[in-house]
C-alpha cells in the first residue's frame, strides 16, 4: 500500500511540474458536452435507470416519445445530438411509431450519429418490434438467463438477461455479447453488436438493460457504462479539451479525454494512410508517418495491460499513457496532412 500511495504521489507532482494541474481553475469534464436524446413512451420496466445512469455520469440528455419525435427532422437531430438511445419494453404504439421513421434514423446514423437501441421487448408493456432496425438487422425472441461477453470471457446473469437475439446483422458488426441459455456460449445467437452505417454506427441489444441494472447486480452497472462510454467515444463530435481542475483531480475526466482523442485520431489515420499510398506518396513521409502510429499504439497497449482501458478510466495509472498515445497519433495525422496540402 505504501508503494502505490507513493507511486500516486510522485505523479500528482510530476502533474504539477508539468502544468497539468492549475490550482483555481475549474473545468467541466468532457462528458458535459455531449447530448443525448432519449426516446421512449414509458419508462422500461418501470424505472428510469437510462436517466439514473446519465445523471450520475454528468451527460446531458433530453426526453421524448416516440409521437414528439415526428415533429423532429433527420437535420435536427444530427445538429442536435451526439447519440439516440432508444430504450427497452415499450408499448406497442412506440414501436408502430418507429416503424414508420427507421429512414429519418437511418439518415441520421449515416450523417455520423450514433444509435443505441435497447432492443429487448416482450416485457411487460407488451410492444414488439415490427421491422428491421437501420442496416437490416432483426431481433429474434429468445430468452437467455445467462449471457456471454466475449472481450472478457464474464457472463452477466440475470432472471432473464436477454430477451433475444439478431439476425440479419451487417457484415461489420463486432458481436459484443452472445446468449448463452445453458451457460455455454452460443455464438450463432449474438445479443449485443455493433456495426458501421455509413459515418455513423449502430449498437444493438436484446440484453434486458434497464431492468438488471437496477434490480441486479454491480457487474450490470459496469457493463452499461462501458457500453455509455465506448458509444460516445464513437460520436463525431470531439468535446473541448478539459481546463485543468483544482486539487481534487478527476482522473476518469482526464482518461475519457485522450481515449477519445487517441481513437479519433487512430480512425483518421487508417483513412488517410490508404489514401497517400494509393495517390503514391514517398517511402520517407510514410515510413515517419507509420512509427508515430506504431508508437503512439505502443502507449496504448501499455495502458491496457490492467485490462479494458474503459474499465480503469477512475485510475491514475493510465493517465501518462493514454496522453502520450493520443499526442503521437495526433502527430502521425499531422504528418499526413501536412503532406498531402504539398501535393
Amino acid at each position: 500500500m505504501k508503494k502505490i500511495l507513493s507511486a500516486a504521489v510522485s505523479l500528482l507532482i510530476l502533474f504539477s511540474v508539468m502544468g497539468v494541474f492549475s490550482p483555481g481553475i475549474v473545468s467541466a469534464g468532457p462528458m458535459s458536452g455531449y447530448n443525448i436524446l432519449i426516446l421512449k413512451n414509458v419508462d422500461a420496466w418501470n424505472l428510469p435507470a437510462l436517466e439514473n445512469m446519465l445523471t450520475d455520469m454528468g451527460v446531458p440528455y433530453d426526453v421524448m416519445t416516440s409521437g414528439e419525435l415526428k415533429n423532429k427532422t433527420a437535420q435536427e437531430l444530427i445538429e442536435t445530438y451526439d447519440m439516440i438511445i432508444i430504450v427497452s419494453d415499450q408499448p406497442q404504439a412506440f414501436y408502430d411509431d418507429l416503424g414508420t421513421q427507421m429512414n429519418k434514423l437511418e439518415e441520421y446514423v449515416r450523417a455520423g450519429g450514433i444509435l443505441e437501441i435497447h432492443a429487448a421487448n416482450w416485457g411487460w408493456h407488451g410492444g414488439v418490434w415490427t421491422t428491421p432496425l437501420p442496416g437490416g438487422a432483426e431481433i429474434v425472441q429468445g430468452y437467455s438467463s445467462y449471457d456471454y461477453l466475449i472481450a472478457n470471457g464474464t457472463t452477466l446473469v440475470s432472471s432473464y438477461a436477454s430477451h433475444g437475439y439478431f439476425i440479419n446483422l451487417p457484415a461489420n458488426a463486432e458481436i459484443i455479447t452472445v446468449q448463452a441459455p445453458s451457460g455455454t456460449p452460443d455464438y450463432n445467437k449474438p445479443s449485443t453488436a455493433i456495426y458501421s452505417l455509413g459515418s455513423g454506427k449502430v449498437f444493438v441489444t436484446g440484453l434486458t438493460i434497464e431492468y438488471s441494472v437496477a434490480r441486479t447486480g454491480p457487474e450490470w452497472e459496469a457493463f452499461f457504462r462501458e457500453m455509455l462510454m465506448n458509444n460516445l467515444g464513437y460520436s463525431q463530435f470531439v468535446p473541448v479539451a478539459p481546463v485543468i481542475v483544482i486539487g481534487g483531480t478527476d482522473f476518469m475526466t482526464f482518461n475519457f479525454y485522450y481515449y477519445i482523442q487517441y481513437k479519433r485520431a487512430l480512425e483518421k489515420f487508417n483513412t488517410m494512410y490508404r489514401e497517400a499510398v494509393a495517390g503514391g506518396m514517398d517511402n520517407e513521409t510514410l515510413g515517419l508517418a507509420m512509427t508515430q502510429n506504431d508508437t503512439a499504439a505502443a502507449y496504448y497497449a501499455n495502458a491496457s495491460r490492467y485490462g479494458p482501458v474503459v474499465s480503469n478510466f477512475p485510475r491514475v495509472y493510465i493517465f501518462i499513457d493514454l496522453r502520450k498515445a493520443a499526442l503521437h497519433q495526433k502527430q502521425a495525422v499531422g504528418i499526413l496532412k501536412e503532406a498531402m496540402e504539398d501535393w
